[in-house]
């Protein structure tokens, strides 16, 4: 998230929707609540099913974020902000990741399928999320209108 702001409003306006950065900050606040939420809740115990399912979803969510980005770049043909930590940093933790799960037999094959559905959900619904007019202030006013 540091690499992407403040650009990445200004870019995912020109590309998709319009947005801001307050609507950039406070969509970002639940999703690394959660992702906090999972890797505390997993680090302080011996890891439950469900906490290893949804901390799968996350690295697919992860590798899906940086795909997104190297394939925004390519198509718009102009650097997408998250381009850099996604190829350098979130592919690769999350390759690691999965590779961890899969070899320490971490899930059933049914719960990886189960943690890859969730994964692809949150990245989809992030980028539909781009196609919302969501430039607020950081009143959760829309910008440009006074009270």
């Amino acid at each position: 998230m540091l690499e992407e702001y403040p650009r990445f409003p200004e870019w995912a306006t020109r590309h998709f929707g319009a947005t801001s950065n307050a609507w950039y900050v406070y969509s970002h606040i639940p999703l690394v609540t959660l992702a906090i939420i999972v890797c505390l809740s997993a680090e302080n115990s011996s890891p439950q099913t469900w906490e290893r399912i949804f901390g799968t979803a996350f690295a697919i969510t992860l590798a899906l974020n940086g795909i997104f980005h190297i394939a925004a770049t390519i198509l718009f043909r102009e650097y997408s902000p998250g381009v850099a930590t996604g190829t350098f940093f979130l592919i690769p933790v999350a390759c690691y990741l999965l590779i961890e799960t899969a070899g320490g037999r971490l899930l059933t094959g049914r719960q990886t399928w189960v943690a890859f559905a969730i994964g692809v959900v949150v990245q989809i619904a992030v980028v539909a999320s781009l196609y919302l007019e969501m430039d607020i202030d950081w009143r959760l006013k829309k910008q440009g209108f006074d009270e």
